[in-house]
C-alpha cells in the first residue's frame, strides 16, 4: 500500500512541476512575473538607439527629398539649395542632436514655402509636374518609415521610462540621441501627416498622378 502511495507521488509531481513552470512564464507574459527582470528587458541600449536613429534619418531624408522636388516645381532655388545640403549632411555618416535639430527646423522653414506656393494654387507646367509627382514618390516612401518609426519610438520612450536614478546618470547620457528621437516623433509625424495631405490635395487638384498606396500608407501615420 505504502509503495503504491509513492509510485503515485512521483507521477502527481512530475505532472505538476512543468504545469508550474508553464504557469510562470504566463504570469511573465502577463505582466505577473519577475518586475525586475521583464523591467530591465525593456531598458533601451545603444544598439537600439542606432537602430531609431537610423530610422528617424531615413524618413527624414525622404522628406527633405521630396521637399526638395517640391520646390524645384515651385521655382524655389534657395530652398532646394538648403534641403539638398541637409539631406547630404543627414547621410554623410553618425548623425547626432543638433544635427537632426537643424534638418527639422531647415525642413520646417521649406514647408512654410512650400505651402505659400501652394495656397496661391499656380498653374504647374509639365517639367513642374514631373518633380512635384517625384516629391509625392519620395514622401510616400518616408511615410513608410514614419510608421515604422511610430512605434520604435513609442518602444523607446517607454524603455526609458524603466531607467532607474543610478541608470539616468550613467546609460541615459548616452542614449540622449535615441530620446530626443523618442520626444520628438510624434511632432514629426504629425507635420509629416497634415503637409503630406496638403501635397495630394494640390496633387489631385493639378491633375499630377499620385502614387497608389499614398492615401493608405499616410493614414497608417
Amino acid at each position: 500500500m505504502i509503495r503504491k502511495t509513492l509510485i503515485a507521488l512521483a507521477i502527481a509531481t512530475a505532472f505538476t512541476a512543468p504545469a508550474q513552470a508553464q504557469f510562470g512564464k504566463l504570469k511573465d507574459l502577463a505582466g505577473g512575473g519577475n518586475t525586475a527582470s521583464s523591467s530591465s528587458a525593456n531598458v533601451p541600449d545603444e544598439a537600439a538607439q542606432e537602430a531609431l536613429v537610423r530610422r528617424f534619418v531615413s524618413s527624414q531624408s525622404h522628406s527633405l527629398q521630396a521637399q526638395t522636388s517640391f520646390a524645384k516645381a515651385f521655382g524655389l532655388a534657395e530652398q532646394v539649395q538648403l534641403l539638398e545640403a541637409e539631406r547630404l549632411a543627414l547621410s554623410s555618416g553618425s548623425v547626432n542632436v543638433d544635427q537632426m535639430k537643424k534638418s527639422v527646423s531647415v525642413s520646417e522653414n521649406a514647408q512654410a514655402a512650400i505651402d505659400e506656393r501652394v495656397a496661391a494654387k499656380p498653374e504647374l507646367s509639365a517639367e513642374s509636374k514631373q518633380h512635384y509627382a517625384e516629391g509625392l514618390v519620395s514622401l510616400v516612401a518616408s511615410a513608410a518609415e514614419g510608421q515604422k518609426l511610430s512605434g520604435e519610438s513609442s518602444n523607446f520612450a517607454n524603455g526609458m521610462k524603466n531607467l532607474g536614478a543610478t541608470q539616468l546618470a550613467t546609460v541615459g547620457r548616452k542614449l540622449a540621441s535615441g530620446a530626443w528621437v523618442a520626444k520628438e516623433s510624434p511632432g514629426y509625424l504629425k507635420g509629416l501627416y497634415s503637409s503630406s495631405k496638403a501635397a495630394l490635395t494640390f496633387a489631385k487638384a493639378s491633375k499630377i498622378k499620385v502614387p497608389g498606396n499614398a492615401e493608405s500608407m499616410l493614414d497608417s501615420l
